[in-house]
């Protein structure tokens, strides 16, 4: 198990809130591109590997323009899986679950309803172009 910094941790949560802000702010749900990383990010921080989670969060943040082509293409012909609620709801299962390691907590339904096709999921990690 990777050790984060409690300031590592929080700031990759406020980024986390800060990306469905944008959404928000914008009107609009993730493009698939935007989603994939998100839900990514969620995994990775879900599992305490925030530094996955911050080239995850990172790469939400790139430009339409510095996308792959060929990694957005294959991702565009994919359904979407998540909304802003069900990672929203995946992120507050996570801090829950940080806040009370000890708890059984079980992931709400609204995420895992999403989960159904992550088995035909490719790389796990953007790479920096």
């Amino acid at each position: 198990m990777q050790h984060h910094s409690i300031e590592q941790k929080n700031r990759l949560h406020r980024t986390f809130v800060g990306a469905l802000d944008l959404l928000d702010a914008l009107g609009r749900e993730a493009d698939r591109w935007e989603e994939e990383c998100l839900s990514y990010a969620l995994g990775a921080m879900a599992c305490d590997l925030y530094s996955v989670a911050e080239i995850e969060l990172e790469a939400f943040a790139r430009p339409i323009a510095k996308r792959p082509p060929l990694e957005v293409l294959m991702l565009n012909a994919k359904p979407q899986r998540f909304t802003k609620e069900m990672l929203r709801h995946g992120l507050d299962f996570v801090l829950n679950k940080a806040a009370h390691p000890e708890s059984d907590a079980v992931m709400p339904a609204v995420v895992a309803a999403g989960q159904l096709d992550l088995s035909a999921s490719s790389s796990n990690i953007r790479s920096a172009t």
